[in-house]
């Protein structure tokens, strides 16, 4: 029965089959992971972009900079930040290329936060 046992490939084919699936299954989901963690990241620059920007007599340059260097130590490659600072609102749009685990594999992320623009009234 041990013999018999030990001899049976059908143990052997099934692993043989299913574990590339399953490594890809789970690198599939890590990659989501990441991805998502990224496109929070920019979300965030995003926010605290727009805030600091929208306070009256703030400078859009440097939280453009700020911006630009939180996105590049996160990871994103080719970030670019757009601020439009009007009159009532003020519109900030990050937004960058998250790597992939493995060679070739990439994800645009980006992210547009709006706040009131904060200014003086006499």
């Amino acid at each position: 029965m041990l013999r018999r046992a030990l001899r049976d490939e059908r143990g052997t084919a099934a692993t043989i089959l299913l574990f590339p699936i399953f490594a890809v299954v789970t690198f599939m989901f890590i990659q989501a992971l990441l991805w998502q963690h990224d496109r929070q990241t920019a979300a965030s620059v995003a926010d605290r972009a727009s805030s600091a920007v929208a306070l009256y007599g703030s400078s859009p340059g440097s939280a453009q900079a700020s911006a630009l260097d939180d996105l590049r130590r996160a990871g994103l490659e080719n970030p670019t930040v757009s601020i439009s600072r009007g009159v009532d609102q003020t519109v900030v749009v990050v937004s960058g290329t998250a790597p992939g685990i493995l060679i070739g594999t990439s994800s645009t992320v980006s992210a547009r936060s709006v706040t009131p623009t904060e200014r003086f009234q006499p």
